[in-house]
């Protein structure tokens, strides 16, 4: 049985942090919207004792049970109490520790194929996918949805089609680094304002209308401050772009055009590390091929 999926990745479309909670996590409310940079993962099941393998020829991802694919293998058999051996190999073109969740899709792609190899769609993997982290739950539908509660509270809202350009600068941040040391200066940094609407009032970019999201990440003053490459990054968009923002907590900006030839008459600008992408045409993972 075998099965070769695409794992979307994810930019925030703004980031509110609202709080941190009694369980350890933090209350946010953001827009999560797919985008067609992807990984790929191959699935392969047989019948055998629950041996689980991962590949990848990217030197710098884990394959072993550090990995979220590899642990999603995992919570699947215990939950499924199937007795399988499962290969997995994965083709990461989604850059680590960038806000853009290609962990998190891995691991809901690696569970959505195993479902469809294996149990049918009624076996329910929301469980699941909460232990794994808290943006697996998104990826097991996709598309575009407002974000709340630590990530468990999911609410389709309309897609606005868009071409980006993500920017990579030369740093990692990590996000449980990102998180602590957001509740060390909270107090500085959190806007206690009203937070503004996020759904969009037509899926339709009108001639002088802006991006209808709030694209403001609470993050990125954090980041400012620690990190001089984003400070700059951050003030090249403030000055060259009029939609554009951070994703998860970062490294990773975007700038949003309508256009795909915008997208591209901006790319040319820049100098530094960028990808070209889109809003994803199609929710969730696919079958490649």
């Amino acid at each position: 049985m075998n099965i070769s999926l695409i794992a979307p990745a994810k930019i925030n479309l703004g980031l509110r942090i609202l709080g941190s909670r009694s369980d350890g996590f933090h209350d946010i409310r953001s827009i999560f919207q797919e985008i067609s940079l992807h990984d790929t993962i191959h699935i392969s099941a047989k019948p055998g004792s629950g041996n689980i393998s991962l590949t990848c020829k990217d030197d710098q991802i884990p394959s072993d049970s550090s990995n979220l694919a590899w642990k999603a293998a995992a919570h699947f058999l215990s939950l499924s109490k199937e007795n399988l051996d499962i290969e997995i190999d994965l083709v990461k073109r989604i850059p680590s520790e960038a806000g853009l969740g290609g962990g998190s899709s891995d691991a809901a792609t690696v569970l959505l194929g195993l479902r469809s190899l294996i149990a049918g769609p009624t076996l329910d993997l929301s469980g699941a996918a909460s232990a794994l982290g808290s943006d697996v739950p998104f990826f097991l539908h996709g598309g575009t949805a407002l974000i709340e509660g630590r990530g468990e509270r999911i609410t389709p809202v309309p897609s606005v089609p868009f071409h980006a350009v993500l920017l990579h600068p030369s740093v990692t941040v990590s996000t449980a680094w990102a998180y602590s040391a957001w509740d060390e200066i909270r107090q500085s940094l959190t806007n206690n304002g009203i937070f503004k609407h996020y759904s969009a009032s037509s899926a339709v970019w009108h001639e002088g209308k802006i991006f209808p999201h709030n694209l403001w990440n609470d993050f990125l003053p954090l980041l400012e401050k620690h990190f001089p490459e984003i400070e700059e990054l951050a003030r090249f968009l403030k000055d060259s772009c009029e939609n554009w923002g951070l994703s998860g907590s970062g490294p990773t900006f975007y700038a949003l055009f309508r256009m795909k030839s915008e997208a591209v008459s901006f790319s040319q600008i820049l100098t530094g590390n960028y990808t070209l992408c889109r809003s994803a045409e199609a929710a969730g993972a696919s079958s490649n091929g």
